[in-house]
């Protein structure tokens, strides 16, 4: 079973090679998480910073492209995300995210 979230990235504007202005962009993509959970584990619920709540953790198998740059909409709401990469330790190369969903910088 999976849950349908979307990643949205916002690419900065910028110069060209020519100096020309580029407009920044926002693209949003879809993803499918393995699993959204409510609010935080009772291991990562220490990695938020003051003034954050995590709202939901969302996992991802395999590791899609993200990065903590970029935000998730999650059931409907956009949330800034910090990440947490993991790696099989039976030595398979399987690789996952742990992904944070949090809100309310301070």
């Amino acid at each position: 079973m999976s849950e349908a979230v979307i990643r949205v990235r916002k690419n900065p504007g910028g110069l060209d090679e020519n100096d020309d202005p580029v407009t920044s962009t926002v693209s949003k993509f879809p993803l499918k998480a393995k699993a959204v959970t409510p609010g935080a584990t009772a291991k990562n619920a220490s990695l938020v910073r003051n003034g954050e709540t995590i709202e939901h953790t969302v996992y991802f198998m395999p590791a899609p492209d993200l990065t903590n740059d970029d935000q998730l909409i999650v059931r409907g709401l956009t949330y800034d995300i910090r990440i947490l990469d993991w790696r099989s330790a039976f030595g398979t190369g399987r690789r996952g995210l742990e992904v944070l969903a949090v809100t309310g910088r301070g």
